[in-house]
């Protein structure tokens, strides 16, 4: 396997690793809250799909990339 597919590899893997995270971070804004979590629990949940999103979004653009250069060559 050459550095380009070793690249490809990693940034699917990383790209695949981060839909997952949205997928369980939504998961969780949509369990009930805690009666006594005074919103704290939402709020926590809702840092954590934004944090899985943003991560999302550089993995992808950083496969695009990748795929573009390789398709490039």
């Amino acid at each position: 396997m050459n550095s380009h597919s070793s690249a490809e590899a990693a940034a699917l893997a990383r790209y695949v690793q981060a839909t997952r995270a949205v997928s369980a971070a939504f998961d969780a804004t949509r369990s009930e809250p805690e009666l006594n979590a005074d919103g704290r629990a939402v709020a926590l949940a809702l840092q954590r799909l934004d944090s899985a999103l943003l991560e999302l979004d550089t993995s992808q653009r950083s496969l695009d990339a990748i795929l573009s250069r390789a398709g490039g060559h």
